[in-house]
């Protein structure tokens, strides 16, 4: 019996996981900071997220937010939420929210 050929795998799109702050939601003063505290990049040391006396939300970066979600589960206010977006979109961005917004692609 000869050996199957193997199938060419066609290349997969793969998702960028992205962190979402509602700002209406998001009252970092009422809070025990439970985002970041449960933030498993901010437990080896990295500044993913990031909580001001002065500041009215949470600030999650994008470059080293993993994704994982944990953040979501901990807000006792609900105002995180994690979205799956398409890498190919990076450079037909037309407009931005701001940080930890939405954007609007072409």
């Amino acid at each position: 019996m000869a050996p199957k050929p193997k199938k060419q795998q066609e290349p997969e799109e793969t998702l960028t996981r992205i962190a979402i702050v509602n700002e209406d939601r998001c009252k970092p003063k009422k809070c025990r900071q439970e985002c970041k505290k449960s933030c498993p990049v901010v437990k080896v040391g990295k500044l993913c997220i990031e909580v001001s006396s002065s500041s009215k939300l949470a600030w999650i970066s994008e470059e080293l937010c993993i994704g994982c979600g944990i953040c979501v589960k901990k807000c006792p206010f609900e105002a995180i939420m994690i979205i799956n977006l398409p890498k190919n979109l990076e450079g037909h961005t037309t407009h931005r929210y701001g940080p930890n917004s939405f954007k609007l692609h072409r």
